[in-house]
């Protein structure tokens, strides 16, 4: 599939998306890569063959630090959902898109709930690839096919997942508009402006939302709130 070049418009003082890439597979890896030097505004500060070597990499004192690991889920030693786990024990708040050959309910399932910030079909196009990326460096999510309608799925799957949790406070309207707003898959700069507020006072709401239903990231405040019946 062919695609066209995205130079940066001159004046742009915007940084490159740094990313490091995780795929076990070299052929996929090297056409990956191809397809993302062809985008100006992705820089690829790494690539490893699977989580053990991602960590690795993270552990090179001279290693520029990735915005996103772009990572293939399914892999030998340590795989993507490893990977993430992993970066969370450390304390690694590093955003991790997944990528996966099958649309998988069940994958699907385990992604969210390990925290990925996406998940993705590698059969997709090389403008949804992009943006993705960007809506995951803007602090939003990047689920393929939406996160909506997979969240409903995944909540049906997993309806006593939250039955030992107590019922938690009452959302404000405004809070209830931002947590609405964040199932659709938007990012905090895109809520910010379609409300009229700044990317801070969205993060503020987003943690008050956090706190109120007990719950870590964006994506299991989707669940809880699918299960409690709010969106």
């Amino acid at each position: 599939m062919k695609t066209q070049t995205s130079p940066r418009m001159d004046g742009d003082t915007t940084p490159p998306i740094k990313l490091l890439l995780v795929e076990d597979q070299q052929l996929v890896r090297e056409g990956l890569k191809g397809l993302l030097s062809l985008h100006d505004e992705i820089q690829l500060v790494g690539e490893a063959s699977d989580g053990v070597e991602a960590l690795a990499h993270l552990d090179t004192a001279d290693a520029v630090w990735p915005d996103i690991i772009l990572s293939d889920m399914r892999m030998p030693r340590l795989d993507g959902l490893g990977l993430i786990r992993a970066l969370a024990a450390r304390a690694l708040s590093i955003p991790v898109i997944l990528l996966t050959t099958f649309d998988d309910a069940t994958a699907f399932d385990e992604a969210v709930r390990a925290g990925a910030r996406g998940f993705l079909l590698k059969a997709i196009s090389p403008d949804t690839l992009l943006q993705a990326l960007r809506d995951v460096q803007a602090g939003g999510t990047a689920f393929r096919p939406t996160l909506t309608t997979r969240m409903e799925q995944v909540g049906t799957r997993n309806e006593r997942a939250f039955l030992s949790t107590p019922q938690p406070d009452p959302l404000s309207p405004k809070e209830l508009q931002v947590l609405r707003l964040v199932a659709s898959g938007r990012s905090n700069t895109e809520i910010a402006t379609l409300l009229g507020n700044s990317e801070g006072v969205i993060k503020n709401h987003c943690s008050a939302i956090f706190s109120k239903m007990g719950v870590r990231d964006r994506t299991q405040a989707v669940l809880r709130a699918i299960d409690l019946g709010w969106i």
